[in-house]
């Protein structure tokens, strides 16, 4: 990527830069805009975010918008003789147009640009000619001699966090002259133009990351001190960017032509799926699951677990930390800075859910008067993610913001993971605070647990922990759950079970899960084992699979397995309200279809297949991790593409991706999809590849579905203690 706009001298007197909180004035460059983009009709392209010709007779509205396209305000014309065509004028004291910000005005990094002409240029005072608001202001500020580019506390009008001033000497009032401004966060960085030339030079920021409400045009957020301009003031070919100038302004690596003409469809596509996750947004949650298209929110695929929409979920892997991360992501990669304000509402949840022990539960009640856990901490549960997720979730956002209560949060987290752990090395599917011990779905003390996940999340946790602390007892923590698979592992059929008792017996759970040997618990186990012996390179882990692969090899021979089995006789078996059913019994399969349970009984899985590629994987060693760079982005697109193809076409009316009947059972909610949205990360991934194969992101850790890849994607994981 070559840049266009080039630096003429240096100035350290005639121009400046304030800022405010370092009491100095800093070195300014000067700089020529090039091209003629600035001064051309203004028009959509792939980084406007608001587009306004005012050619339009009839209204002030916006041509295009990332959000609404409405104009507010009073006291304007739309029928005034502009730049190109037509322009806005100021027809009574006070008027002035305003545009809703959010994804209209890009905080993090944007630029902003428009023609202006009448007596604002020669007035006596301070002019407000653009003025974005949020928690702050970033506008532009016309004094006499001088343009500036300002930025200030919200409604205070006695002082600015900085400002960058371009001396501009006087300016005529019954011509046109062009306007661009631009920031940029992250370099710290403001640039700001008349009629083609300009200066930039380092500014000083809020630590505020909300993003703007409002942004206003001819007249200030605040009427005083200059918020008010005068009657006859004219405006055409207002614009707003989400990139700062220099990359307006570069030329970037062209992209292969299906890609160069499929980017800005994924990329609108994103926008309107993300923008409608946003809008079921609640207290900074959502629930699991939603039906469609009636959208009632619901914990869990039967319809008894639709619920109100105060209800915030953070169970079964789909509740609301997976989707704020996605729009972390999706900020990280578009640059929308309101998806970063969607993601850092769900962190405030997860701030104030977390109990003072460290703990999150399965649900919260939301009220104005504060949260209510759905369950005790008798019945903190260990699988599911809940505890997992909300970890994660702070780890990406202290990573992004560097915000220190995130951090603070995870310690916490990690204290209570370690407190939570069984004497036998195991965690169970939840913990007893009260009692001072982890239970089984059944309430039995001290089982182990590898359904759902409890096992495997919290063998990343412990890695996480150390990684974040540096302190070894997190991976001796690992260690001894890892010794548990072990000794979990069946005798004679060395498979695994979802659920034990404190001496590793195979238990039940739920009236449907049955003591036995399973499909998923031993793809599970094996899992975790592959990831023990990555960490560590005890032989002992990889044994273990080596140990469920030979006997799956000399015993299904092609490879598939009911999804449970009995673990003394290895007859394939269903269970329905804690009674089971032996699936060669054609009687069983008659009852069974009459009654709500998951017809995965149905089904036999090709184990064998996952437990040999798992060992071959373990064997393999640890997967490398790496900075996704502009030449391995540019060989990746067709791949990406191709995925993010498969998520676009699969798409309904409102960008997301349901299922006619969730979960395939006679007690399904029916038609629905789940909150987390998984297929938009394959969108997410191919723009985000196309943007730094283009060279408009840098060379970075890419994102993934996976949490633990966005909350630690770097090269170091497999690297923990002794």
């Amino acid at each position: 990527m070559r840049l266009q706009c080039r630096t003429v001298s240096s100035m350290t007197t005639a121009c400046a830069v304030v800022l405010v909180a370092a009491a100095c004035i800093a070195r300014a460059d000067t700089f020529e805009l090039t091209d003629a983009w600035w001064s051309l009709p203004a028009a959509a392209t792939r980084h406007t975010t608001l587009v306004c010709s005012f050619d339009s007779a009839e209204s002030n509205d916006a041509d295009f918008a990332r959000g609404s396209t409405s104009s507010g305000g009073f006291g304007m014309t739309a029928d005034v003789a502009g730049v190109h065509g037509s322009g806005a004028q100021i027809a009574q004291l006070g008027g002035h147009l305003h545009y809703l910000g959010a994804s209209n005005f890009q905080a993090a990094h944007g630029t902003v640009r428009f023609a202006v002409r009448g007596d604002v240029w020669a007035a006596a005072g301070p002019q407000w000619l653009f003025d974005a608001r949020g928690k702050d202001r970033i506008g532009v500020l016309r004094e006499p001699g001088q343009l500036s580019l300002v930025v200030c506390p919200s409604t205070r009008i006695d002082g600015f966090i900085s400002r960058l001033d371009l001396p501009v000497g006087e300016v005529s009032t019954d011509a046109w002259h062009q306007v661009v401004a631009s920031w940029d966060r992250a370099a710290a960085t403001g640039w700001i133009a008349l009629d083609g030339n300009g200066i930039s030079g380092p500014m000083a920021f809020s630590t505020d990351l909300r993003p703007a409400m409002a942004v206003y045009l001819a007249g200030g957020a605040v009427s005083r001190t200059g918020g008010i301009a005068p009657v006859g003031t004219a405006l055409d070919d207002f614009a707003l960017y989400d990139v700062a100038l220099p990359m307006l302004q570069a030329q970037p690596t062209p992209l292969p032509q299906a890609d160069a003409d499929y980017l800005p469809l994924v990329e609108a596509a994103i926008r309107q799926t993300m923008d409608y996750m946003a809008s079921l947004q609640r207290w900074g949650g959502w629930q699991t699951l939603y039906t469609w298209p009636t959208l009632l929110g619901s914990a869990a695929q039967g319809r008894e677990y639709v619920d109100f929409d105060d209800y915030i979920d953070n169970d079964k892997g789909n509740g609301s930390c997976p989707l704020a991360a996605k729009f972390l992501w999706a900020y990280e990669t578009l640059g929308d800075y309101r998806y970063l304000d969607v993601a850092l509402r769900t962190g405030e949840f997860v701030l104030a859910a977390q109990a003072p022990e460290g703990y999150w539960v399965h649900g919260y009640r939301m009220t104005v008067n504060g949260i209510t856990p759905l369950t005790s901490p008798r019945n903190i549960k260990l699988q599911d993610q809940d505890q997992s997720h909300p970890m994660l979730l702070l780890t990406y956002l202290h990573r992004v913001t560097g915000d220190e209560r995130y951090l603070e949060a995870l310690k916490k987290a990690g204290e209570f993971y370690l407190l939570a752990q069984n004497p036998n090395g195991s965690w169970s599917h939840h913990y007893d605070m009260e009692d001072g011990v982890g239970k089984n779905a059944i309430g039995m003390p001290g089982g182990g647990e590898l359904n759902d996940a409890a096992t495997n999340d919290a063998i990343q946790m412990m890695a996480l922990m150390y990684h974040i602390t540096g302190e070894q007892r997190y991976i001796d923590a690992m260690k001894r759950v890892g010794d548990w698979l072990l000794h979990a592992q069946g005798d004679t059929v060395p498979l695994w079970s979802d659920q034990y008792d404190a001496e590793n017996n195979p238990v039940w759970a739920r009236a449907f899960e049955p003591p036995s040997y399973g499909v998923t618990a031993t793809t599970l186990a094996c899992q975790a084992l592959r990831e023990m012996y990555r960490f560590t390179g005890d032989e002992r882990y990889v044994d273990g699979i080596r140990r469920a692969n030979d006997w799956i090899v000399a015993n299904l021979p092609d490879g598939q397995m009911s999804t449970f089995i009995d673990p003394e006789s290895g007859r394939a078996i269903a269970a329905w309200d804690r009674k089971i059913y032996y699936l060669d019994d054609p009687k069983s399969i008659e009852y069974l279809d009459t009654v709500p349970t998951s017809s995965s009984y149905k089904r036999t899985s090709n184990v064998g297949g996952t437990v040999a590629r798992l060992l071959e994987q373990a064997l393999a060693g640890p997967p490398e991790r790496g900075v996704l760079t502009a030449e391995a982005a540019m060989a990746a697109l067709e791949s990406k593409r191709t995925s993010a193809q498969g998520a676009m076409d699969s798409r309904n009316e409102a960008g997301v991706w349901t299922v006619p009947v969730v979960a395939d059972y006679i007690g399904s909610i029916g038609e629905g999809f789940a909150s987390s949205i998984p297929r938009a990360s394959l969108m997410i991934a191919y723009v985000e590849t196309a943007r730094i194969a283009m060279g408009e992101l840098p060379a970075r850790y890419p994102g993934s579905n996976d949490m633990l890849q966005l909350a630690y994607p770097f090269e170091n994981w497999y690297e923990v203690g002794e």
